[in-house]
């Protein structure tokens, strides 16, 4: 029998109807991998008069999984359709679809979940009920778009026959050359002013879902997932001149920034205007301070900003995201 080799182990993903219900993972993930990880939380009892434990016994079943990746313009609705909120894309310029997320600040969101199959023609494994909890997108002039986060899934099913021939995605990656930094003071104007000394921007989504486990012996694993409080920021590391430090004088003040993350390609996703693209938005206020750092040989400091539901901003909103790619549909 083979070694099981670490080097072929991919990611395959499929959309499911019903949370939990396993489909087929169907779709190849060239940008992004997503690594299970089995957590059972045991119980111990060591009774008394007696050295060591008497029962250890399994309770909540269910896999934790570490994403990694690089921006793509095309896989990257899979996350945020299961982060955020599930959408629609609607065509514009003839091929484009334009994929645009803005969850609800004051009410639930439906998302999609996901069955993932992890391994090789060797041995592989797979969770139905994946959804990602969490998210960290870095745009850096340097190493481009990186992306981090994490996933929960049902109990994991070990010795599985990967589904075969899964499609791969179009390979359409966000190079460094395609990122800007915009931030303006108020929502109609957000993407603006462009940061001319941002060395750094970070956005981050944690804890947006948690795991429900009632009583119940037909559950091998969690049941559903509900709404958490979620932690929702941008970071961005700027020259500490004369534009930088303005950002302490808003920290001060408690005023509302609006921040947009912009990564454009040159590659038409349309027939003749609208190119890949990805535009994250955040209306937030300065949370925390870092102490000045070195970038480059420049003196920088990094601001942190909370995301604030703004009601003012459309129909209110507290952060958007906008994908354009060719995808039609997950």
């Amino acid at each position: 029998m083979p070694e099981v080799a670490s080097i072929f182990t991919g990611s395959q993903i499929g959309v499911e109807t019903t949370p939990g219900t396993a489909v087929a993972a169907n779709r190849l993930l060239s940008s992004m991998a997503l690594e299970p990880g089995i957590s059972i939380n045991f119980n111990r009892f060591r009774p008394m008069g007696q050295l060591v434990a008497s029962q250890i016994t399994p309770g909540q079943d269910f896999t934790e999984w570490n994403v990694t990746g690089v921006g793509n313009y095309s896989e990257m609705i899979y996350p945020l359709n299961s982060l955020l909120v599930t959408v629609s894309p609607t065509t514009v310029d003839t091929t484009g679809r334009r994929w645009t997320f803005t969850p609800a600040g004051r009410s639930e969101d439906t998302i999609k979940t996901y069955t993932v199959e992890s391994g090789s023609a060797t041995r592989a494994q797979k969770a139905a009920y994946v959804l990602f909890n969490g998210l960290e997108i870095t745009f850096n002039r340097t190493d481009g778009v990186g992306m981090s986060g994490s996933a929960i899934g049902q109990n994991i099913q070990d010795n599985i026959t990967l589904t075969a021939s899964p499609t791969l995605l179009a390979e359409q990656v966000m190079l460094p050359t395609h990122l800007n930094v915009y931030v303006d003071p108020t929502s109609a104007a957000i993407g603006t002013t462009k940061l001319l000394r941002d060395f750094n921007a970070v956005f981050r989504c944690n804890d947006r879902w948690g795991a429900v486990w009632p009583i119940n012996s037909a559950n091998a694993s969690y049941a559903s997932h509900v709404n958490t409080e979620p932690t929702v920021q941008m970071e961005l590391t700027v020259a500490a001149d004369s534009s930088g430090m303005g950002y302490l004088t808003n920290a001060r003040a408690g005023t509302t920034l609006y921040v947009q993350l912009s990564a454009v390609s040159t590659v038409l996703a349309g027939a003749a205007t609208a190119f890949y693209d990805c535009l994250i938005k955040m209306a937030g206020k300065v949370s925390a301070i870092n102490a000045f750092d070195d970038q480059d040989g420049i003196k920088v400091l990094t601001f942190t900003l909370d995301a604030i539901y703004d009601p003012a901003w459309g129909t209110g909103k507290y952060v958007e995201v906008q994908v354009t790619n060719q995808i039609a549909s997950l």
